[in-house]
């Protein structure tokens, strides 16, 4: 099934948490504007927690701006729904390296956004190295993503080899 432009114009909207384009609309009162992204916060999380169709997610995930606060992503992850092609590649664009490098746990992370990037890599490791998804069905290459393939001994953290492995959309793996 594909998605309509509709609906991706409907899930950007919530990727983005309104985006900028509609701040004109809503003048200069900060107050109005708090209200109308806590409005957008709440749709975005009852969809991430609500929607069966697994495209959809792959697609919010595609859109996702890393900039700024990445709970929302928690939610995604845990929707039943959630493919192990988007976990993967939430996973890869996420920048297992850049954490894994120096930090073994969260905690050694200064900055709190950058200790839920670092649980959320961790969350989505988990969840493939035990299988915990229903399909793997939409297909993700991490090879485009991985810039230290040659030093991924030298970590803080190691990265699972799994993790390194494509999702091709044929069959669940490990199962």
């Amino acid at each position: 099934m594909a998605i309509s432009k509709k609906r991706q114009k409907e899930i950007l909207r919530l990727a983005d948490e309104g985006g900028d384009d509609l701040t004109d609309e809503i003048s200069d009162d900060e107050k109005l504007f708090a209200q109308y992204r806590s409005k957008i916060r709440k749709e975005m999380l009852h969809f991430l927690r609500t929607t069966s169709e697994k495209k959809e997610l792959h697609f919010f995930a595609q859109n996702w701006n890393w900039d700024g606060d990445v709970v929302p992503l928690f939610t995604l992850i845990k929707n039943p729904h959630c493919d192990a092609g988007t976990l993967l590649f939430l996973y890869w664009y996420g920048c297992p390296e850049d954490f894994y490098l120096f930090h073994k746990f969260a905690s050694e992370i200064d900055g709190p956004c950058e200790r839920d990037i670092y649980r959320l890599l961790r969350q989505i490791e988990r969840k493939i190295v035990k299988s915990e998804y229903d399909s793997a069905s939409i297909p993700f290459d991490p090879t485009n993503r991985i810039s230290m393939w040659d030093q991924r001994d030298e970590f803080a953290r190691s990265i699972p080899d799994i993790m390194y492995q494509p999702i091709t959309g044929r069959k669940k793996r490990g199962g």
